[in-house]
């Protein structure tokens, strides 16, 4: 059996202007998925995908050789992993097809939006021993900071150049970070809606150029206060960006803290500062994180 384990993400800073070359600043959450494959020369392969309670929610049986469809659960879903299973029997460097059983599972609800197909993707990759990027960018329109994060038990950051991402791997630890909380807002964003949406828009050098030092800022930033400045600063240019309201002045106006989207405006997680969770729960919200609850234990070192 072989076996392999990937990280869920979530972007702080960067979103939607990722995908035009802007610096982002990503980390890895403790919850990821897993998947085992068991080699079995039947002449088949078979997918099973169980959620984080070990119950099976896809299953599908292909013609190991011609990935033909022999039976499948979802056939709206087949297709999806059809095509991630085509790329990865064309590019593997084993030049061979894999017959037996791949089985993956969740360590997270599906609707968290921390990145159950880029876990899916990165591990797939792994096995079939391909690059994880070049699976990424073949079958979906995200930037790849997920793919980044993914792979890695430390903070990052993420940039596209020319097509090609850059990724720098930190401690990441702000002193202050016993005030942040992670609040899931009880939906999940179609993402590659979003981007489809965003790349749309005219780029803006410039905007792209202040989303980029506002990443850096935030990684140096020494006290809760410039880290919310930061925040509602970074939400502020987006939000008129991408002509959308901010998620604080849409749900949570009288917040005494900063409140900021992460990844896709309009739903998964956001960031809190000052760490009310009182309030939150008031509101109706009770997934809430605390930093240390979701972010990998790597991360929690001071940046020199």
């Amino acid at each position: 059996m072989k076996y392999f384990h990937s990280n869920g993400k979530l972007l702080i800073s960067g979103e939607y202007l990722v995908l035009d070359g802007a610096l982002s600043l990503a980390l890895p959450c403790k919850f990821g998925q897993y998947l085992n494959f068991t080699e079995d020369s039947n002449g088949t392969l078979e997918w099973i995908s169980k959620d984080m309670n070990d119950i099976i929610w896809f299953t599908a049986y292909f013609e190991a050789k011609t990935l033909k469809v022999l039976e499948t659960s979802n056939y709206n879903t087949v297709k999806w992993v059809k095509k991630i299973l085509e790329f990865c029997n064309k590019n593997s460097l084993t030049n061979k097809s894999l017959e037996g059983k791949i089985e993956c599972k969740l360590e997270f609800p599906n609707n968290w939006g921390l990145g159950s197909s880029s876990t899916l993707l990165n591990n797939l990759a792994s096995l079939y021993e391909i690059n994880p990027y070049d699976l990424h960018f073949s079958t979906t329109n995200g930037s790849g900071y997920d793919i980044a994060c993914a792979g890695s038990n430390s903070a990052l950051t993420y940039q596209v150049i020319e097509n090609i991402p850059q990724v720098k791997k930190m401690d990441w630890s702000p002193v202050f970070k016993d005030e942040i909380l992670f609040i899931f807002l009880k939906k999940k964003q179609k993402s590659n809606l979003e981007v489809k949406r965003f790349k749309e828009l005219k780029k803006d050098p410039d905007l792209i150029s202040r989303i980029s030092s506002i990443t850096k800022e935030i990684i140096y930033s020494k006290t809760i206060e410039e880290f919310e400045h930061l925040l509602d600063e970074h939400e502020a240019i987006t939000g008129q960006y991408i002509q959308s309201e901010t998620v604080k002045s849409k749900y949570f106006s009288d917040y005494e803290g900063s409140v900021k989207s992460l990844g896709a405006w309009g739903g998964d997680f956001v960031l809190a500062t000052r760490k009310n969770k009182n309030y939150f729960l008031d509101k109706g919200f009770d997934t809430i994180l605390s930093f240390s609850e979701i972010i990998k234990e790597s991360t929690f070192k001071t940046v020199s």
